[in-house]
């Protein structure tokens, strides 16, 4: 199966330059099976999630959110597969994860090399469930750096698109044989090692 953990649609997101129908389109025509909708410091409702995932029936369309926080909002992590509005409202990462893991949704440290601030959440006691990897938003040396951290650290490393719009889609992204059924199931296929990290032509993988 193929998955999408990060992406951002003009609906919620004014760095998006696509529509959600527009990219949940040329998802499908990419051959993605699962996405997680990820808008920054929002959530969507679970009924427009729900009228979304009507209309497209090939794919697995599920809820999470990009949480800003720290110096300058410049530490980001994402929560997959929750419809709370709440996470946007916390501001200190040790919140965020704390109650993530109390829901049973996965976190995960966007981009942890493009700002300085990221740093401060992989010092904490309670870490993320993963780090980005090879991301759309991370130079190759960053992606080298966070693939040495997660190492370090024990903690997985994911392959994300953080897709902005059409361009972003078949760049960078996960690949599991588990079963991906409810949004939660995330966490455990990441925690597992239960997937692997994929690349687009011509990006070369970690």
């Amino acid at each position: 199966m193929k998955v999408e953990l990060h992406l951002h649609t003009s609906r919620y997101s004014a760095c998006a330059v696509a529509g959600p129908e527009e990219i949940i389109r040329h998802l499908i025509t990419n051959g993605y099976e699962a996405v997680y909708i990820t808008e920054h410091d929002a959530c969507w409702g679970e009924w427009e999630l729900a009228d979304l995932a009507a209309g497209f029936p090939e794919i697995r369309i599920f809820p999470g959110i990009e949480v800003a926080m720290g110096e300058n909002l410049s530490c980001h992590l994402l929560v997959l597969g929750t419809c709370d509005k709440i996470y946007h409202r916390l501001g200190d990462a040790r919140e965020v994860i704390r109650l993530a893991r109390s829901q049973g949704h996965a976190t995960i440290l966007a981009h942890p090399y493009r700002w300085t601030a990221a740093a401060e959440v992989l010092s904490l006691p309670e870490l993320p469930d993963a780090v980005e990897l090879q991301t759309s938003n991370h130079s190759p040396a960053a992606a080298k750096a966070a693939f040495q951290t997660a190492k370090r650290l024990g903690i997985a490393g994911v392959n994300t698109g953080d897709v902005h719009g059409k361009t972003f889609v078949n760049r960078f992204w996960i690949e599991t044989d588990r079963p991906l059924t409810e949004a939660d199931d995330i966490r455990d296929i990441i925690r597992s090692g239960g997937y692997s990290n994929c690349v687009g032509p011509q990006e070369e993988m970690i």
